[in-house]
């Protein structure tokens, strides 16, 4: 019995452990934002990525128009674009969010820039970001400090 206590302790402090159990997600209206995260950041860094994953469970298009942080300087909306051969990250007014569809910002992608961070970053830190919706107005979410390349692990759901 006292072994059978041991290996149920140890599993659940390896579940605790996992990390899986570093994955968070908020609801805003019909709007589910999954794992909401950014790189670690170098003392001085000047600009840092923010990445999420936005699924709308609702019947009718929202759009992510804003986001801000007391941790930065300012936070703007990004995405790439191929310009005469040259990759390159240009500012948009929103993302927008189809009925029943999810739509990941990722490396390369849709993605927050974060200007002028107050901190420095380190994996395993978290910092307040405030996502607005056109439809779900505003929703306080945690931004999880990752290791470069962790996000690969996230976004096979």
């Amino acid at each position: 019995m006292l072994k059978q206590m041991k290996i149920a302790t140890l599993s659940l402090i390896a579940l605790i452990a996992s990390p899986m159990s570093l994955a968070h997600d908020y609801e805003a209206g019909k709007i589910h934002i999954d794992h909401p995260w950014s790189r670690e950041a170098p003392p001085n860094a000047p600009v840092i990525g923010g990445f999420f994953q936005l699924t709308n469970h609702g019947d009718t298009e929202d759009a992510l128009i804003a986001a801000e942080s007391p941790i930065a300087g300012r936070v703007e909306i990004h995405t790439h674009a191929n310009e005469d051969g040259v990759m390159k990250m240009i500012k948009i007014d929103e993302v927008r969010v189809a009925a029943h569809e999810t739509v990941v910002f990722k490396p390369g992608s849709f993605h927050l820039m974060i200007f002028n961070p107050t901190q420095t970053l380190q994996e395993g830190d978290r910092f307040p970001m405030t996502l607005t919706f056109k439809n779900a107005g505003k929703i306080d979410v945690e931004m999880a400090v990752e290791k470069k390349g962790h996000m690969e692990k996230h976004m096979h759901h």
